[in-house]
């Protein structure tokens, strides 16, 4: 296991940096690129790059680049000015190149309406920025940003850039993200084509952003900060939990847009002009806060004629909300809720602690993130309804700030239940003493380790005797709170199995006699010394103290593919299935026997979303 350095070794590392940066200062020609890789061993570079430098220091010592992006989109840039452009500081890194290209994203700029490919942005190291095919800086001051496809190139590059970086700091993951599929690098496609629409997309490891509107008037999705951030947002959250692409319920689909929407608001909340903003135009109460509420503006006023698609600023209770609703209605209930939390411990900050509404706004920012994101690792592995995010949030939230003198862990708990989202309490969790780790290093050394861990213990963790199992691959987050103090290293474990349920009777169309599965396992989050920090399951309905729970599951599952069907809105993704379209919302395919579905990537957004719940 990779030693941590000392403060002394740290200190010795930065004072390295800081004559780098004085000696660049004095060689104003030279290239920075090559200066300070000469100074200072690259090991020490990524360490201090990659961990624990606060993105001030990260840009006096030359280890970020200037990008400039929209704040919103063009149509809030002309209404607001002051929410028009942004120079932001991407983090550096080694290998940058034309696209742009970096380690785990690649823009490739080509329209399958045109069947052509744009000319690429130009990484120039000796002037430490991209230029266009003129050579000339990308920015606003330079560059006509609605005409120039290499602008735009930049801009939707620079702001997942800036998601990936806000997920790995440790203020959230504390971790770089992994994909959910094969290779290192996520394709962008900027300009694919004329169409109403942008997706993330899995199988073809790609985010796609599409244009429509005039000739005179365009509407590049590309340039919306809104839809960007959702569609990386949906990129992260199959990262980290990839099963959660296997619809099992109305919850699960809905789960990832909520988790998309948040991240269009928080990486937006990073802007301190939004801040400024929102601060005189709400005086630090946020539910006035509509323009960050609201998402993508200009895109549902081109599309649906609305002066948003959806909104966190809403009052919509999970009791309400059945399977025949759409993904994008649902997510509103859970959004609400947690913009009803960051609103309310503003207001806390304001109230009991009598700070400013703008020291309550930076304080609430600042903690919301970890509140909101952090625990994304405490979140099943398979199947999750918003009622185990809320635990997760919870538990999550006791292990950071146990005493909670002020009552924020009161605020949470009151809110998930006004939206009907929270059940029961944390007095209801289980124990766990019989999962203690003896050697948690030894455990993590292959997956045949933990297998033979949890295999050992499959009483303990309510797994069936003779049942087999899938581990995902573990990782370890090393995450901070508040004034980046380093909480306990959490080191995460899932783990899947499937049983089979029939599609029995004619509510389930020509799906009739189908086998589907059931998704059950767990996940557990140790910390270093192997005590388990958090444990949740979704378990099934082979053993008998399960069965109750795991019946329940299984009707839920067959209630949701029946509303499916009676609905029009499940497709299969392969021949001779009888009437039954593929051009609808939710797609089966046939995988190893089973019928596994899936939401149609181009099918799953922007171009198709309606108030009411429409697809």
């Amino acid at each position: 296991m990779k030693k941590e350095k000392t403060k002394k070794e740290l200190a010795k590392d930065e004072a390295l940096y800081e004559a780098a940066r004085k000696a660049a200062s004095k060689l104003k020609k030279a290239s920075k690129e090559k200066l300070v890789g000469s100074l200072v061993s690259r090991n020490a570079k990524e360490e201090l790059e990659n961990r624990w430098l606060s993105r001030p220091v990260r840009k006096e010592l030359g280890l970020t680049l200037p990008a400039t992006i929209y704040i919103q989109d063009p149509e809030v840039a002309e209404q607001m000015p002051a929410l028009g452009f942004q120079e932001v500081d991407i983090n550096w890194e080694p290998g940058l190149s034309d696209g742009p290209t970096s380690a785990r994203v690649a823009v490739v700029d080509y329209d399958a309406d045109t069947n052509t490919v744009a000319k690429p942005a130009r990484w120039d190291a000796d002037k430490w920025c991209f230029v266009d095919s003129d050579n000339k800086r990308i920015d606003k001051s330079t560059t006509d940003t609605r005409k120039s496809p290499q602008f735009r190139q930049v801009n939707v590059w620079a702001i997942i850039q800036n998601v990936l970086d806000f997920y790995d700091d440790p203020e959230a993951l504390g971790r770089p993200v992994s994909w959910a599929f094969e290779g290192n690098r996520l394709t962008v496609l900027p300009h694919l084509g004329y169409r109403e629409n942008a997706f993330y997309d899995r199988r073809s490891k790609s985010l796609q952003f599409y244009y429509c509107g005039t000739v005179n008037k365009p509407v590049y999705t590309c340039l919306s900060h809104d839809i960007v951030c959702h569609e990386t947002g949906h990129a992260v959250l199959d990262g980290i939990r990839p099963y959660y692409n296997e619809l099992s319920s109305l919850q699960t689909a809905s789960f990832h847009e909520f988790v998309a929407d948040l991240t269009a608001i928080l990486v937006a909340l990073r802007n301190n002009d939004l801040r400024h903003v929102i601060e005189k135009a709400t005086k630090g109460h946020l539910g006035r806060a509509k323009f960050l509420a609201n998402v993508a503006e200009q895109f549902s006023q081109h599309v649906v004629n609305r002066d948003y698609l959806r909104t966190a600023i809403n009052k919509h209770k999970m009791n309400v909300i059945s399977n025949d609703r759409s993904p994008h209605y649902c997510s509103q209930v859970l959004t609400g809720a947690m913009f009803d939390i960051m609103t309310r411990m503003a207001a806390n900050y304001m109230e009991k602690r009598h700070k400013t509404p703008r020291q309550a706004l930076y304080y609430t920012i600042d903690r919301f993130r970890r509140v909101a994101l952090q625990p994304l690792d405490l979140c099943p592995s398979v199947d999750i309804q918003f009622e185990d995010y809320a635990h997760a949030v919870l538990r999550h939230d006791q292990l950071a700030n146990p005493m909670d003198p002020y009552g924020y862990r009161e605020i949470m708990q009151q809110v998930f239940k006004e939206r009907s989202i929270l059940q029961s309490t944390e007095e209801d969790a289980p124990t766990y003493s019989q999962l203690f780790c003896y050697d948690i290093g030894y455990v993590l050394s292959s997956r045949a380790a933990i297998y033979g861990f949890l295999h050992e213990r499959r009483k303990e963790l309510c797994i069936p005797e003779h049942q087999d199992i899938v581990i995902a691959e573990p990782y370890t987050a090393y995450k901070v709170r508040r004034a980046r103090r380093k909480l306990p290293r959490e080191i995460v474990l899932q783990y899947i199995w499937r049983e089979d349920v029939e599609l029995k009777g004619s509510r389930f169309g020509n799906l009739e006699g189908r086998t589907i599965p059931l998704l059950c396992g767990g996940t557990l989050v140790y910390d270093d010394r192997g005590n388990v920090l958090y444990w949740c399951r979704k378990p099934g309905t082979k053993l008998e103290k399960d069965k109750v729970e795991g019946q329940k599951r299984r009707k839920g599952l067959l209630d949701y593919i029946a509303s499916l069907v009676a609905n029009g809105r499940i497709g299969m993704a392969e021949s001779g299935i009888g009437s039954i379209d593929i051009n609808t919302p939710i797609v089966g395919r046939s995988v190893d026997g089973e019928l596994c579905i899936e939401r149609t990537p181009h099918l799953r957004h922007w171009g198709t979303c309606r108030e009411g719940g429409d697809e």
